[in-house]
């Protein structure tokens, strides 16, 4: 960390399903209704197409095994901007949106989610004004305060990578 800026470096098969290999800075308990968090994602290395950087809510990120309340907004150097969450509470992420290949990422990039309860809407924006709504989700068994943070995974066990932060912010 320098400043307002951070750096992941790590690997990670993946966040979907039935793997949960990420690495990741947090707020512990920073997220609760009402809540907006926002980061610039400065740079991400292009370990995969599907290698993600971005937030994370989840209500313990440090139990990557069953934690539920999950939920990421992401940019992927090959498939866009993505908002992946547990749609039924098991604590992995299964359902994805946009569920066609969203329009293709540029850096830096902004993501913003923001919490009404257990609804969390997730947007994107090339220019850190005008934001575009990627969906607004439910997320079952979400406590009422969460943490919240920074995430990367390359995609790619075994194969380091980084992600670049700036201006987390929670509100």
């Amino acid at each position: 960390q320098v400043g307002s800026q951070c750096g992941i470096y790590g690997d990670g098969g993946d966040v979907w399903v039935s793997t949960n290999q990420y690495g990741a800075i947090y707020l512990h308990g920073a997220e609760q209704n009402g809540t907006v968090a926002e980061v610039k994602v400065t740079a991400q290395q292009p370990t995969d197409p599907w290698a993600k950087a971005g937030i994370m809510i989840r209500n313990d990120i440090t139990n990557s095994s069953r934690s539920p309340g999950f939920l990421i907004v992401a940019v992927t150097p090959g498939n866009g901007y993505v908002v992946q969450w547990d749609s039924n509470g098991d604590g992995r992420l299964d359902s994805s949106a946009p569920s066609s290949t969203g329009p293709m990422a540029t850096y830096p990039s902004w993501l913003k989610v923001v919490r009404s309860g257990t609804s969390y809407t997730g947007y994107y924006s090339t220019d850190g004004t005008n934001w575009i709504l990627i969906a607004t989700v439910n997320v079952p068994n979400a406590a009422a305060t969460q943490d919240v943070g920074m995430f990367m995974t390359s995609h790619a066990s075994g194969s380091l990578g980084e992600a670049d932060f700036a201006n987390f912010s929670v509100q």
